[in-house]
């Protein structure tokens, strides 16, 4: 899938980088059916800080923390990336 080819309403969701350690987290975006991400300008000081805005984020968006947990490792595992970040941007 690519940007031309979204769905109208597309299934996303945000999600930490999951950097190591205690480094700061990139809140990114991902979307049902399409590897990688699309990076975002948010960021929290650590991976439990990023891990409750997303679940905030995501609540509006109808999703609980197991919903877009999953929706992020699909497609994180999805492979096939552009670059090497895995950035779709």
């Amino acid at each position: 899938m690519t940007a031309q080819t979204l769905p109208d309403e597309p299934n996303y969701a945000f999600c930490p980088s999951y950097e190591l350690g205690d480094e700061p987290q990139q809140i990114r975006i991902v979307f049902e059916g399409m590897p990688g991400y699309v990076p975002t300008a948010l960021i929290a000081l650590g991976l439990a800080d990023a891990e409750r805005l997303c679940d905030r984020l995501n609540a509006r968006l109808g999703h609980t923390r197991e919903d877009w947990t999953a929706l992020a490792g699909r497609s994180m595992r999805a492979g096939g990336t552009e670059n090497e970040t895995g950035s779709r941007h």
